[in-house]
């Protein structure tokens, strides 16, 4: 106990005075708020975790308060010449006191710092809820531009929709532009319209009479096969003709050189003989006979010449058949991916009308509860976000709950703590009644050990409620765990171990002591001691700083509920951007479903299922002496009206091929009407390949080999001449000053197409001459 005491040269009163000036300034400080922002993390962790109770102020206080009695009551059964001397000295705890009397200053500076921090918490709030404003400002302009793709993307499809409009219409001024020919071109066209007409008309007999229907397909099956054969054999004696008239010509041809060498034989016997003799009537006989033979030559020619233009008729017929067949199939895969067009198209609307249904359905559910009739969620993805915000906001309130849950528990534990503090103080008034007898000093060391365990406890308990904070620190914020605040709360524990060292040290001497006899007094407070100080303005405050503390907390947690959602839209619309990009950066190189693939591999998994099930009905039908199969039984009937669809589809197929071939025979003949009608006005034979691309050829200067060596191609696509033998052969050099003059410089195809017509008429009717 000496030992605390104050050595001779210091003064109590002057000490008393700095502590009192010093709280006093601390107390202006703090109530002087908002301060300039001091980064302590001890002060924020503690304005921030700690419970309403303060354990620290209330430890504090008990301390103050056992300092105060401690030593009046121990030094009360000393002599009364020490009065005098302990008036004027200080407490031993002075400096202690005063040092959690700063502590607690700079806590309340920091709880005024922490609301310097929510002010300036509040303004960067202010620039997050702008900033994300600017967001979903974009995230909504971003949706605006996928409507307008999906816009885009409707008239693209409306556009395809006119092109396959276009393309019936093509069709149909296909059909209807050989009318315009000719008055026969007409009646024939009527009567291919009559015998479609016809056959659509045998097609829907048939499939009213399916009894009728393999008859008729058999029937017409035959007729096909006939017709077939018949065409296989007009080809092959169109080909044995055609190689007879090339022998027949090569032995006129040989003839002709026999006949020719025989002529000059007999011109030179002729000029021998008028040498010799100059016989007239020899003479005459020779020329009659030289005319016979001239006239005969002549017959062969033009027989020749007539065999060649049928050759080369018929051959420009067949490639012209073969041109309009190629020309049915592109237009028969355009009807094809017209019709599937027109299905996705009725798919796509169906589709849409679904979804409208269900959006009616949803849309009864989610009403504006003030019973106007609006819709509360627009869409099922407000409703999501609705969602999402409401699940945040209840993660929020389940956090704020369990922090609650935490604060309340740890104030029953200071209540009950209160209570057991009550209970054993009123065992000790009890105790003193009875014990009244007993001397100050028992008194005084009671009190001491009874000061003891409730330090002991406070002590505890503190130590118990940080480690609850580190751990929850640990646990819940790891990358915002205060190592500072850790030192500090250690160095703290290493203060309250000494505390202890030294009361079981006093408690030790106290011990040793032997009390003196004394009469028992009722205990004075002496005049150095202190009162203690009603804390009631402190807690009152305290407590407003708790309640605005709590208040910013659960705007703090609204923040964040606001900043999640937002987070989460940010998230959704980056997705959706990034699939809008990948998808205008993906070029389409082949469609995975190609429509005729998908067409062909559905007819021949058809096909397949089809040939399965008709070798299982037929194992199942013929399977004697009912032995057991790995097939299932059918009954007879549905094999029956398996069969029928089957004849039925047969009997579509055929009258499907048969107006097919219908259609190409018309399309044959007006093709062939119209080149017999430009070969015979404008002199020219008119070939199509296809790739849009026409050979002509003149009928006064035609080719004499199969390789179109006096032929011109035009390609409509391009825009591009190309003559048949190349740019050196004997042609192209021939008509190359026409081309220069016509083509370059004029640009006209019609006039060198004409000047070309007239050139090889004029040397085609001289040759003739030439030859009569």
């Amino acid at each position: 106990m000496r030992r605390n005491t104050p050595r001779s040269g210091e003064r109590p009163s002057s000490r008393q005075a700095t502590a009192a000036t010093a709280s006093s300034r601390l107390r202006a400080s703090t109530s002087a708020l908002p301060r300039a922002p001091q980064f302590n993390k001890i002060g924020s962790f503690r304005a921030s975790a700690q419970p309403t109770y303060n354990q620290l102020t209330v430890a504090d206080s008990n301390h103050r308060a056992a300092s105060q009695r401690s030593p009046s009551q121990a030094d009360s059964t000393r002599p009364s010449s020490r009065d005098s001397i302990k008036e004027n000295l200080a407490p031993p705890d002075a400096d202690e006191y005063e040092k959690y009397r700063r502590e607690i200053e700079a806590l309340k500076a920091e709880i005024g710092t922490l609301q310097y921090r929510m002010q300036t918490a509040d303004s960067e709030k202010e620039i997050a809820l702008s900033q994300q404003s600017n967001k979903v400002e974009q995230a909504r302009r971003r949706e605006q531009d996928e409507s307008q793709k999906r816009q885009a993307a409707e008239a693209a499809q409306s556009r395809l929709e006119a092109q396959i409009e276009e393309l019936r219409s093509e069709l149909d001024s296909l059909k209807d532009g050989s009318e315009e020919s000719a008055k026969e071109m007409e009646r024939k066209y009527r009567a291919a319209q009559d015998a479609a007409n016809l056959a659509q008309e045998q097609v829907q007999d048939m499939s009213i009479a399916k009894d009728e229907a393999e008859r008729i397909s058999k029937k017409k099956l035959t007729d096909m096969e006939t017709q077939l054969t018949a065409l296989q054999r007009a080809t092959e004696d169109h080909s044995h003709d055609s190689h007879a008239r090339e022998q027949v010509i090569q032995q006129t041809q040989a003839q002709v050189a026999e006949r020719d060498a025989q002529i000059a034989a007999l011109e030179a016997d002729v000029l021998r003989l008028k040498a010799q003799a100059g016989d007239a009537d020899t003479m005459q006989a020779i020329k009659r006979e030289l005319t016979e033979q001239v006239q005969h030559i002549r017959a062969l020619e033009s027989t020749n010449r007539d065999q060649l233009s049928e050759l080369k008729h018929l051959r420009s017929v067949n490639k012209a058949v073969e041109v309009v067949e190629e020309q049915k199939r592109t237009l028969q895969r355009r009807l094809e991916s017209a019709e599937l067009l027109e299905a996705e198209l009725a798919e796509a609307r169906l589709q849409r009308q679904r979804l409208e249904d269900e959006r009616r359905s949803w849309a009864s559910y989610l009403e504006n509860s003030a019973g106007n009739g609006d819709v509360e969620f627009e869409s099922p993805e407000a409703m999501a976000r609705a969602l999402a915000e409401e699940r945040y906001t209840t993660a929020s309130y389940v956090d704020q709950v369990g922090a609650l849950r935490g604060e309340i528990n740890a104030l029953q534990n200071t209540v009950q703590t209160f209570e057991q503090e009550r209970k054993q103080l009123l065992e000790d008034l009890e105790n003193a009644k009875a014990s009244a007898n007993f001397t100050s000093t028992d008194k005084a060391r009671l009190r001491v050990e009874r000061q003891k365990s409730l330090a002991l406890k406070e002590v505890e308990y503190l130590r118990a409620q940080l480690k609850a904070f580190d751990t929850e620190d640990q646990t819940m914020q790891p990358e915002q765990f205060d190592e500072a605040r850790a030192s500090r709360v250690q160095e703290l524990e290493a203060l309250v171990d000494n505390y202890k060292k030294e009361l079981e040290a006093v408690h030790a001497q106290l011990s040793s002591a032997e009390p003196a006899p004394a009469a028992p007094t009722t205990p004075q407070p002496l005049a150095g001691s202190k009162r203690p100080h009603a804390s009631s303005d402190s807690s009152e405050q305290l407590g407003q700083l708790t309640r605005k503390n709590r208040s910013l907390q659960e705007e703090l947690a609204g923040l964040q509920t606001k900043l999640a959602m937002q987070g989460k839209e940010l998230s959704v619309n980056r997705e959706q951007l990034m699939v809008a990009k990948s998808q205008g950066n993906t070029r389409v190189l082949s469609l995975r479903a190609n429509p005729t693939a998908d067409h062909e591999a559905i007819k021949r998994a058809t096909l397949e299922a089809l040939q399965k099930e008709n070798k299982e009905l037929l194992a199942t039908l013929r399977s004697k002496h009912g032995k057991a199969t790995t097939v299932a039984y059918i009954p007879t009937s549905v094999l029956g009206a398996m069969e029928r669809e089957i004849a039925a589809a047969k009997a579509e197929t055929a009258s499907a091929q048969k107006s097919a071939r219908r259609l190409k025979e018309v399309w044959g003949s007006k093709s062939h009407e119209f080149k017999e009608a430009i070969f015979s006005t404008l002199g020219w034979t008119v070939t199509f390949i296809p790739n849009g691309k026409m050979r002509v050829e003149s009928t006064f200067y035609p080719s004499q080999t199969d390789e179109h060596e006096n032929s011109i191609v035009f390609d409509g696509e391009r825009g591009t001449m190309k003559v048949g033998g190349g740019p050196k052969s004997k042609f192209a050099q021939r008509i190359a000053d026409q081309i220069g003059f016509w083509v370059r410089e004029k640009g006209c195809i019609p006039g060198f197409l004409a000047a070309l017509t007239l050139e090889f008429y004029e040397e085609h009717n001289n040759n003739k001459e030439q030859q009569q």
